[in-house]
């Protein structure tokens, strides 16, 4: 299923704090003339989130193309050959874009738009063939993400909410928990005798949904430790060449929070057809 892909193939990436972010958070750098500042890390944010606008309307401005001569059918529903021929590019940014934007930070601003636009082809290509029922899903996840990104970023930066080290370490303590019992389930499920039991667990949406609802609240507020490494790279006077790792970072950090909701929601929609 759409979600249940989308989902598998992030979470490659986002198991645990955000890399970009985390990096910038052991930065020992100070430019007093031309320092990072909040207008600046908002409007390449901007520029990144325009990037997934882009790729969205790409992607349906190529469903319209005739599809006579398809390279390949997905569900009954025919694509045409340009259409195939972008979406495999597009995948094969999707999957390598965030590794070299991490690696080679001086790539940031080229490898995180083509990660943002990538994600945003994706994602709407995956939508339009998959049903009305995943379009729903993925308009009611964007709208939610804002929501969430929104309120937090209030609360924060108002003070209404405080970023501690005990809840970072809290935080990193739960993903690496979390990491290491999927691994554990993993290999559980290549027993024998433990297969039924992990088939069992793995079979209760309740748990499912459960797990889902625990992995949108990290996700959430590894936001707020995401702001506050923000905030540090302001009040630190860090050079404005560090603004494009603070904005991909907080990009990076949206779409990980948007497919955990992608996929809560996708597990809902299951247990309520049931």
């Amino acid at each position: 299923m759409a979600n249940n892909f989308a989902t598998r193939v992030a979470d490659s990436y986002f198991f645990r704090t955000n890399p970009v972010i985390s990096k910038l958070a052991g930065v020992q750098d100070t430019d007093a003339d031309v320092s990072c500042t909040y207008a600046g890390i908002a409007r390449k944010l901007l520029y990144f989130m325009g990037m997934v606008v882009i790729g969205i309307i790409l992607c349906m401005i190529l469903s319209y193309i005739p599809a006579g001569g398809a390279a390949f059918t997905e569900e009954g529903m025919p694509i045409s050959a340009v259409g195939s021929a972008v979406l495999i590019v597009t995948f094969i940014m999707f999957l390598i874009s965030p590794f070299l934007a991490v690696f080679i930070r001086p790539t940031i601003p080229v490898t995180g738009a083509m990660f943002c636009f990538s994600t945003g082809y994706v994602m709407t290509w995956a939508a339009m063939t998959f049903g009305q029922e995943y379009r729903s899903s993925i308009l009611l996840a964007v709208i939610l993400t804002m929501i969430i990104v929104s309120t937090l970023g209030f609360m924060y930066f108002t003070g209404k909410v405080r970023v501690t080290e005990k809840l970072r370490t809290v935080l990193t303590s739960l993903i690496l928990c979390s990491f290491l019992t999927g691994f554990v389930v993993f290999i559980l499920a290549l027993i024998p005798a433990t297969r039924p039991f992990v088939t069992s667990l793995r079979a209760n949406m309740l748990i499912n949904i459960g797990g889902s609802v625990l992995y949108v609240i990290i996700a959430s507020l590894f936001l707020l430790v995401d702001f506050d490494t923000i905030r540090r790279a302001v009040d630190d006077g860090l050079p404005k060449k560090y603004e494009w790792w603070a904005s991909f970072g907080l990009a990076f950090s949206v779409i990980w929070l948007f497919f955990k909701i992608l996929e809560l929601l996708s597990k809902l929609k299951k247990f309520n057809k049931k």
